[in-house]
């Protein structure tokens, strides 16, 4: 595979390595963190095998965090303001502060919503296992390719695929807080964490960043499914 063909398909788990840098992690590494032997993966994601990678990565991208706000980030894109507002009237307030927060976002995240912040870790967590030695390089590339193409199905640029990442990093640092008045202002606030913040910076001003060097809009190549992944039911 043409290597830079590699380094776009590296560039979508970018923010990911960017909120990554101090602990060693490499936009263009295949293992991610090129000066690690392994990562124990039990505790974070209760990842022990290439089964269970394999069965994460699928489920994640699939049904991930961002399921929960995908018809909505949709909707807001489809329909006109007054209808949007009678959608979020007929809902419970719980879920009319989940939409107030689409509608605050969706102008930035496209349609797409907060998949890239599922997208984007699945990616970590497919050069994670080359890392591990679960996956060779080409497996990790083939499941990398399928992230990639439902990544530039759902955005439009690097800047709205981050801006999905962000958002949905904000979306998952609030998930513990149940109640309501709680819950607005974590999903008002969490993200302008100084976190957010050097991911931007690292992102869109580090003369390192592969968005300086990487085209988001290439043509996709149909990459062939390794023969060691032949029971893997996805693509």
């Amino acid at each position: 595979m043409d290597q830079e063909y590699q380094r776009w398909l590296f560039t979508f788990s970018a923010p990911t390595a960017a909120l990554n840098l101090e602990y060693g992690a490499s936009y263009f590494a295949p293992n991610f963190f090129p000066e690690d032997s392994s990562i124990d993966l039990k505790e974070s994601w209760d990842i022990t095998s290439k089964q269970d990678l394999i069965a994460t990565v699928i489920r994640m991208v699939e049904e991930g965090h961002a399921d929960e706000l995908a018809y909505p980030y949709f909707l807001w894109h489809q329909i006109l303001p007054d209808s949007w507002q009678a959608f979020v009237n007929a809902q419970e307030e719980p879920r009319q502060i989940l939409l107030e927060f689409v509608a605050e976002t969706a102008g930035i995240c496209g349609s797409g919503g907060i998949q890239a912040w599922d997208l984007s870790r699945m990616g970590y967590l497919c050069r994670i296992g080359v890392l591990n030695g679960w996956f060779t390089e080409r497996e990790s590339l083939w499941f990398q390719s399928r992230i990639a193409s439902r990544a530039r199905h759902y955005y439009d640029s690097w800047q709205q695929y981050t801006n999905g990442f962000l958002t949905g990093r904000a979306f998952w640092l609030s998930l513990n807080e149940e109640r309501d008045r709680y819950k607005r202002y974590a999903l008002h606030n969490k993200g302008k964490l100084d976190t957010n913040v050097s991911v931007i910076r690292n992102l869109f001003t580090r003369p390192d960043s592969p968005y300086l060097s990487v085209a988001w809009d290439i043509e996709i190549i149909d990459i062939d499914k390794p023969e060691s992944l032949s029971e893997v039911d996805w693509s």
